[in-house]
C-alpha cells in the first residue's frame, strides 16, 4: 500500500482532503475521534442524508452536549486509500469534517514520524 504522509501544521493538526461518496471534502485528522464527523455543508454536497429535525444528543464535548445525527457513509477515499460504509455523524455546529477512527481503524497502518502522520 502507498503511504501518505500528512505534515503537522503550526497549530499543531494534521489536515487532508477526502472524498465522501466522489465529492471533495477538507479534513482534520483526529485520532481521538470514534466516528468521522461531518460538517451539514460536507454531508449535503456528498448526498449524505440527514435531517436537521432528528439532531439530538449523541455525545458530550470539551464545551457540553454534542448534538447531531448518526449516519452511514458510503465510500470515503484518502489518496486511494477506499474505504466502505463508515460509520459517521453530522453535526451542525461543527466548522470542519473530522476523520476520525471509523475510517482510520480500516487503513492497514496509522503511526507517526516526527511531525507527519503516515497513513498506509
Amino acid at each position: 500500500a502507498r503511504e501518505t504522509e500528512l505534515e503537522r501544521t503550526s497549530a499543531g493538526h494534521f489536515y487532508t482532503y477526502a472524498k465522501v461518496n466522489g465529492e471533495l471534502a477538507k479534513f482534520v485528522v483526529d485520532t481521538g475521534a470514534d466516528v468521522v464527523a461531518l460538517t451539514t455543508e460536507d454531508a449535503e454536497r456528498a448526498g449524505v442524508k440527514f435531517d436537521p429535525a432528528q439532531f439530538e444528543v449523541i455525545g458530550e464535548g470539551a464545551s457540553g452536549p454534542v448534538r447531531g445525527q448518526p449516519v452511514m457513509i458510503d465510500s470515503i477515499e484518502v489518496d486511494g486509500k477506499l474505504v466502505n460504509d463508515v460509520r459517521g455523524v453530522v453535526l451542525p455546529d461543527l466548522s470542519k469534517s473530522l476523520l476520525g477512527q471509523s475510517y482510520l481503524s480500516r487503513l492497514t497502518e496509522v503511526h507517526m514520524r516526527g511531525d507527519v502522520m503516515v497513513l498506509r
